[in-house]
């Protein structure tokens, strides 16, 4: 299993950017939905569940992934392999999170259902093998999938495996970043069906529902752009690509109105983070080689270009963003601006305590933060154990644990203003 580990499934943070016009003959545009305005026309709850949260629903992709690929990490790390380390229960220091692993902190989603003392683990922790996709239970590894395997059974009522998300997925596509490789890749859709069918078919007003996704639809539609040019149909592919982002975006609001039409009341929708501003962003290949190769000593991609990838990638989370927030307008649910987060961050690093948001904190030779951990910096780029609290990125798209605290404290900041928390 250890040389079947997806590079590319490191692929799976997100962009944003998109522009919508009047249509016909009106010469008046269209009022554009915005986060706050989307959050002023809410009908979700102003005060808090009674008697307090006692889940969180977590859906999406990595950036919410908290350990569905721990197998792949134990395939690489675990007895039996050179590193011989022992799996004694989740997480598992040595890898399994889209992160820097084995640090005090993982992933938001885990941090966020700590600090509302709320246990949360992977509902599905499995991965593809030669002999087909193999799965971890409580007593080891089966070929039955093991919903639940580290969580209280679900008719106990106790249950805490509700951490859907899985790095690579998409919306609806269930062929989603490094599927090919062996992994699991559920899209939303899946998700949430498989949440209905173990939890009774209804959600409850004591859960938190959290929703990030469409990143993996982003990178998806960008190759395909990128495959085009050497067929001169980039702006017939430009096209075909914002409206695939477009109809990802349609895709996950009927998911999260079918939530809603389930008895959810909380829920937490989150709008995509630039990946134009990502170490992966900004090291997209310059436009002065055909085909594309490595940019220059010190070059670094500018979204502001209209001609550079990254600018194609910041439109397409942008056209995301924007068909995601116009078809929430007036639901009950409330948004939380991933996207000017990361913009934060980057313009004004020390406001969030950080020194590093351009150098992946991993060492390169992991190939994603998914095998990433502690005793792994990035030593030629000045990465120690010392400073990992201040790196923002653990790999070229992922957040370090301190980029994920950040994530979770504004959670529930946002929850307070909502009226959600005390």
């Amino acid at each position: 299993m250890r040389n079947r580990i997806w590079i590319a499934l490191a692929l799976a943070s997100a962009l944003g950017l998109a522009g919508c016009g009047g249509g016909g003959g009106n010469p008046t545009p269209p009022t554009l939905a915005t986060v706050a305005s989307v959050n002023a026309a809410s009908t979700a709850p102003t005060t808090p569940p009674s008697g307090g949260f006692k889940q969180v629903v977590a859906f999406g992709d990595s950036l919410s992934d908290d350990g569905a690929y721990t197998l792949a990490a134990l395939g690489v790390y675990g007895p039996g392999t050179t590193a011989n380390i022992s799996f004694t229960g989740l997480p598992y220091a040595a890898g399994g999170q889209f992160t820097v692993n084995g640090a005090a902190t993982g992933n938001w989603t885990g941090d966020l259902a700590k600090s509302l003392n709320i246990g949360l683990t992977p509902n599905l922790i499995g991965y593809g093998t030669p002999t087909g996709v193999m799965y971890l239970g409580a007593t080891g590894t089966t070929s039955t999938p093991a919903f639940c395997a580290f969580s209280a059974p679900v008719s106990s009522g106790q249950a805490n495996c509700t951490n859907f998300a899985q790095g690579g997925s998409m919306v609806s596509n269930p062929d989603g970043i490094g599927h090919s490789g062996g992994a699991l890749t559920l899209p939303v859709t899946t998700q949430v069906q498989n949440y209905l069918t173990q939890f009774g078919g209804t959600f409850n007003s004591n859960q938190l529902v959290t929703v990030l996704a469409g990143n993996n639809d982003i990178f998806t539609a960008l190759g395909t752009v990128t495959a085009s040019v050497q067929h001169d149909a980039t702006s017939q592919a430009v096209a075909v690509a914002q409206a695939t982002v477009a109809q990802a975006a349609d895709d996950l609001s009927a998911q999260i109105s079918l939530m809603t039409s389930k008895g959810a009341k909380y829920v937490m929708v989150y709008t995509l983070p630039d990946s134009s501003q990502t170490p992966f962003g900004r090291g997209l290949p310059y436009t002065g080689a055909t085909p594309p190769q490595a940019p220059p000593a010190g070059y670094v991609c500018d979204n502001t270009v209209t001609t550079t990838p990254c600018y194609l990638l910041s439109n397409l989370v942008q056209v995301f963003n924007q068909r995601l927030l116009s078809d929430l307008q007036g639901q009950p649910v409330k948004v939380l601006d991933g996207y000017s987060l990361l913009n934060q961050e980057i313009a004004n690093p020390s406001q969030f305590g950080l020194t590093n948001v351009t150098t992946p904190w991993c060492d390169p030779a992991t190939t994603s933060s998914l095998l990433c951990n502690v005793g792994t910096p990035y030593a030629a780029a000045g990465a120690t154990t010392a400073n990992l609290g201040t790196w923002l990125f653990a790999d070229t798209v992922h957040p370090t644990p301190t980029g994920y605290q950040i994530i979770a404290n504004t959670t529930l900041q946002s929850m307070k203003g909502f009226g959600w928390t005390q």
